[in-house]
């Protein structure tokens, strides 16, 4: 048994599949940001929307932009909203 399998619990052939598979094809652990308009450094500034309608998301946008607020505030806001009517 070699080194890397002691270490790892695969091959040789194994570890080298993989490291050529993650060298060419890129691993991206959740939404690519760049691609969603947000900016290196403002990531925890910005509520992930990539869930929400397309309308829900730039209402959220347009809501945050015009009242100086965060998109999670504007959020709050609206279900505080609905709580108090009882919905």
């Amino acid at each position: 048994m070699t080194e890397i399998e002691k270490k790892t619990g695969m091959t040789d052939a194994e570890c080298e599949y993989w490291d050529n598979y993650y060298t060419e094809n890129t691993f991206e652990p959740g939404p690519n940001l760049l691609k969603l308009g947000i900016k290196p450094g403002f990531a925890n500034n910005t509520l992930l929307l990539s869930d929400l309608d397309k309308e829900v998301a730039e209402y959220l946008r347009t809501q945050a932009r015009i009242f100086h607020r965060s998109q999670a505030q504007v959020i709050n806001a609206l279900v505080h909203e609905k709580l108090a009517v009882g919905v």
